[in-house]
């Protein structure tokens, strides 16, 4: 009887822990955008559609608003990430996007965050580790994770000047998108923001302060000058 009863707890307890694994893997997020792109990010044991969603949302936000004209990707990772490793942080309520807000509420349903950061003993820290390809950075990462030491701040001074690098290694990209921009977001309440009002007065501002500026000739701006009349000696 004793044995019987420890078989059907252990059965009872793989039966819940398949239960919740089988809810982590599933996404609450009920629109992707980015469906038809590349699916760069393959992590075996996770929802790898909902982190390559999370990669491209977080690349077209910072490209439109720190490079909106060329949208530019590796020049958006190096301003991006120049801000977000110094004092003067990202205000990301000026161009975080809708989609944003709820792609990083679904990540926050997988358990890759943990205390307002990211959760350094989540399998996307050893998916990303085992494929980051930038030269150095992995080794780095790895070293790291490997003794247990993990953390932004020890991580951060190999970023500098590796712009270039994360807009080409995407898992690097997908790091520097979860650890700097979705853990942030995750913190602000974006309830009661109007996003379409905002990206509207934004739009206004950024023609207001780049006019596309005339060049004239100046026979226009000095309608007197004689271009005929012979210079005195």
């Amino acid at each position: 009887m004793k044995t019987f009863s420890i078989k059907l707890l252990l059965l009872l307890l793989i039966f819940n822990l398949t239960s919740c694994k089988k809810e982590n893997s599933t996404s609450s997020l009920s629109e992707y955008k980015y469906a038809d792109q590349t699916q760069t990010i393959n992590c075996s044991t996770l929802d790898s559609k909902l982190l390559n969603e999370a990669l491209y949302t977080f690349e077209n936000d910072i490209a439109n608003f720190y490079d909106d004209k060329q949208k530019n990707v590796i020049r958006a990772y190096n301003v991006f990430i120049r801000k977000a490793a110094s004092k003067n942080k990202p205000v990301l309520q000026e161009f975080v996007s809708e989609h944003s807000v709820n792609v990083a509420k679904a990540l926050n349903e997988t358990g890759i965050f943990y205390n307002n950061g990211l959760n350094y003993n989540h399998d996307i820290i050893k998916c990303i580790g085992k494929n980051m390809s930038a030269t150095g950075l992995e080794t780095t990462f790895n070293a790291l994770i490997s003794t247990n030491s993990m953390g932004k701040e020890l991580f951060q001074p190999a970023l500098t000047g590796k712009a270039s690098s994360m807009g080409k290694d995407k898992y690097l990209g997908l790091y520097v998108a979860l650890e700097y921009f979705y853990s942030e977001v995750n913190k602000i309440d974006f309830s009661q923001m109007d996003f379409e009002k905002r990206d509207a007065e934004l739009a206004k501002k950024t023609k207001t302060t780049n006019p596309v500026k005339k060049i004239q000739s100046k026979s226009a701006t000095n309608p007197n000058v004689d271009f005929n009349k012979r210079p005195r000696k």
